[in-house]
This record gives structure tokens, sequence and C-alpha cells, in this order.
């Protein structure tokens, strides 16, 4: 899983087209648990409810609402996430504003998913 991943740990080279991903000093193998509490790893603007929660999942749903975040951080009003704030269509936002539900059972199951729904938004078929 992921941890203290946030939009510093993307690096775009522009020249060649290809996206890398860095600083992960945290990652964890498969699910894991909250266990500092309101002080887990990760920047305040794109950490999910539950990195907040000493004792509470940290999975794939988590995963989910920090890649939302960074979206929001860069496409729409960072934490604010109304869509008088967003540059990037409906579809995309519809897409975006389920990673970011507070409530995990709301939130896409996984990254695939939400990468699945966000290709086919981006394309206008959802």
């Amino acid at each position: 899983m992921a941890v203290d991943f946030y939009d510093g740990s993307i690096l775009y080279d522009f020249r060649i087209h290809r996206t890398k991903i860095c600083d992960i000093d945290f990652y964890r193998l498969g699910p894991s648990v909250n266990d500092m509490g309101e002080h887990f790893w990760g920047s305040k603007r794109s950490k999910a409810p539950e990195e907040f929660v000493l004792g509470a999942p940290i999975d794939s749903v988590t995963n989910v609402y920090t890649l939302g975040a960074i979206i929001f951080g860069l496409l729409g009003g960072e934490m604010d996430h109304s869509y008088a704030k967003w540059e990037a269509g409906e579809a995309l936002y519809g897409a975006a504003l389920r990673a970011v539900q507070p409530e995990r059972g709301r939130r896409y199951a996984s990254v695939v998913e939400f990468k699945r729904v966000w290709d086919e938004a981006r394309l206008g078929r959802w």
C-alpha cells in the first residue's frame, strides 16, 4: 500500500512523456492499519479520513482517496471539491468526486476500478 504518497511523489518527464513515482520509503506490502493515529504519514491535503484514525484500515480504498485528492490538487480546488473550482469537465469531476468520498464504502474498491472509470469518463463513455 502506498503510504505518504502525495503530488510531490510524481515526476513527469515532458521530453519523453513518462511518469515516475519517487519517495515511496513508507510503502507497505498489502493492506495495513494506521498505527500512528492522526500523525500517520502523509500530506494532510491528500490523506484519506482513515489516515487520521488509530487502528483504521489502510488499503486500496485508502489509495483511491489519495489519488483522487491528488487529482483535485491538479485539476480542481485542492481540498475544496466543489465543481466551481474544477477545470476538467463534468464526467471527470464525477469520477474524481467518488474517489474522495469520506465514507470508504462510497469510493471505488481499487485503483484499477478508479482508472477504468476515469478512462471511460475521459473518452466520453461514462
